[in-house]
């Protein structure tokens, strides 16, 4: 039983009239009639009779017909909901992202997605956090998408980039002259270290262990501009990815290389597969993962 052939036994059953039902519905009056005896067939009874010219519903079609109906009616409104909520979604489309990338990648998003002048009325509401914390806006609903350093199994999580990590140290530090640096070269030198809530933590946790050391830890900070805060001030060195640093001048960033591979972290345009997007996220969405997406 299909869509149409209700339909057309619904138009029939209001017009009585083959050939005008036919012309109607702009179809051929075989293509109608083919229609209404599958129905027919697949029902297992008539539902319609003809007694000389006239057309006229058997029994079962006048049972049958008010269940058509109140079908054809939930459909209509079930449609109608739908085209009410497209209309009333909010333009505006939350996005979260982490502080490193707060420079580079989320202006090159925002201004590419704006190139398109179909664009133009959609608005973002940024929020910036750690990854923790906007995973957890992901999953309560909070954020339509964000940039974090993870993927997990419930989302949907696209790779937009691999971000170099470099070793920060203080202008005139020992290392400061080399081109690339391995953990083997400052595994001993004091460190100023992220929360270990951070997956950028994690990370290194697992590299100083994977040459069989552990972190020469000074303190911990919460993010990477604290951190080159005291690499500046010559507390210690620190691993950060490249960030907009206001007092340059103190501090030297070099490359970090691991069996002459650089040294990188992964980021990842991140939504919750659980939950339907707006129209207007399901724009931003389809941007990042076709413009930025890599293998």
């Amino acid at each position: 039983m299909t869509l149409l052939q209700l339909q057309y036994f619904r138009a029939l059953a209001r017009n009585l009239h083959y050939t005008r039902t036919a012309e109607e519905l702009h179809v051929s009056q075989p293509s109608l009639s083919y229609a209404i005896s599958g129905l027919e067939e697949e029902l297992g009874v008539k539902l319609f009779e003809k007694k000389g010219r006239k057309t006229t519903l058997t029994s079962y079609g006048e049972q049958f017909l008010p269940y058509v109906d109140q079908a054809m009616a939930s459909l209509d409104e079930g449609r109608a909901v739908l085209e009410k909520m497209t209309m009333n979604f909010s333009q505006t489309v939350r996005l979260g992202y982490f502080q490193s990338i707060s420079a580079s990648l989320i202006p090159s998003v925002v201004e590419s997605f704006y190139e398109n002048q179909e664009n133009a009325p959609i608005r973002f509401s940024f929020s910036e956090g750690s990854t923790v914390q906007l995973m957890e806006g992901l999953r309560k609903g909070v954020l339509d998408m964000a940039f974090t350093l993870q993927a997990e199994d419930w989302a949907e999580s696209v790779c937009v980039l691999r971000q170099p990590l470099y070793l920060a140290v203080p202008r005139g530090h020992h290392l400061a002259e080399r081109n690339s640096v391995s953990f083997r070269d400052f595994a001993e030198e004091p460190l100023i270290l992220l929360e270990k809530s951070s997956v950028l933590r994690n990370q290194m946790d697992h590299s100083f262990r994977q040459i069989g050391k552990v972190a020469n830890q000074v303190f911990e900070v919460r993010e990477c501009n604290a951190a080159l805060q005291y690499v500046g001030l010559r507390f210690g060195l620190a691993v950060v990815p490249q960030v907009t640093y206001t007092d340059s001048d103190k501090v030297t960033f070099i490359p970090i290389s691991e069996n002459d591979r650089e040294y990188v972290r992964t980021v990842y345009a991140v939504r919750n597969r659980n939950r339907i997007l707006s129209p207007a996220a399901q724009k931003v969405w389809g941007h990042i993962a076709g413009q930025f997406g890599k293998k």
